[in-house]
């Protein structure tokens, strides 16, 4: 399979395809934070690249990297571009889940494949 650069709205189906399997929490904190998705930068092994934002929750977003094909959280800065790459293949429940239990930062690294959302 050829790898193709997001855009809007398939990062839009893949949200809406991540809630269907997220629990009632989950998709309550997702309500609350999600933003109209939009490209940002970000800075991946020292080159310039986009990421697509669909969460921001004050100085952190969750945002979907097409090359690791996953949900990442990371502090944004006073631009908007996010300060952290975070090489996650994750789920966004699982992404949703580090802000429910009120951690700040990334996520542990978890095969998206075999994670499930308790």
């Amino acid at each position: 399979m050829d790898w193709k650069p997001a855009t809007i709205e398939s990062v839009k189906r893949i949200v809406e395809s991540d809630l269907a399997n997220c629990t009632n929490e989950q998709t309550a904190a997702f309500k609350a934070y999600r933003v109209e998705p939009h490209f940002t930068p970000i800075v991946q092994y020292g080159n310039p690249e986009k990421v697509v934002v669909v969460a921001r929750k004050a100085n952190e977003v969750i945002y979907w990297e097409d090359v690791e094909e996953g949900f990442g959280v990371s502090a944004v800065g006073a631009e908007g571009n996010i300060l952290e790459h975070d090489c996650n293949q994750n789920s966004l429940g699982l992404a949703l889940n580090y802000w429910i239990e009120g951690r700040s930062g990334r996520p542990e690294i978890v095969d998206r494949e075999s994670q499930s959302n308790f």
